[in-house]
């Protein structure tokens, strides 16, 4: 019993600290990219919840796969708003593109968050050009992935927290 207690202690105290750090992560990209002038800042909060893990090298490759995802998904988005507005087929059309493509250039694993950066920028209220909104949800999100990064190198907690 008591070693299972020991080691109770030790989970709560490992995915405490890793909680702790992605608040932080998240509460520091938002703020500095406010701070920075980028209009919805929190999507650099957000891409950095969705990328940070316990460990500096599953943070990396899913920051990879977030970038190109990202990457992917604005400039397929933007194209189709630029060129169609936010018409439904349209809409539909782009993310099935999307999706092909991620696909067949070997980006599987980011196929689904580029349907969701071109569903941003084709489907969200913006007021501006299309290829403005685009630019602003790379850079939020690439601003995010940097932060979290930054804060995944930070060696605390020490534990590895088996994540699925």
């Amino acid at each position: 019993m008591n070693r299972f207690t020991n080691q109770m202690r030790k989970d709560v105290f490992a995915h405490a600290g890793q909680a702790a750090k992605t608040g932080l992560a998240a509460a520091a990209a938002f703020y500095l990219a406010r701070l920075l002038g980028l209009p919805e800042g929190y999507w650099a909060a957000i891409s950095a919840i969705i990328v940070m893990f316990s460990d500096l090298s599953r943070t990396v490759k899913a920051s990879g796969q977030r970038l190109i995802g990202t990457a992917i998904g604005v400039s397929i988005g933007g194209a189709f708003a630029a060129l169609f507005g936010d018409r439904l087929w349209a809409f539909a059309v782009a993310v099935t593109i999307t999706l092909l493509v991620c696909g067949l250039l070997g980006f599987a694993d980011a196929a689904r968050l580029a349907g969701v950066a071109v569903a941003i920028v084709m489907l969200a209220s913006h007021g501006g050009r299309p290829w403005t909104a685009a630019l602003h949800r790379f850079l939020e999100v690439s601003f995010g992935i940097v932060i979290a990064v930054l804060f995944s190198a930070i060696p605390w907690p020490k534990r590895v927290i088996r994540e699925s």
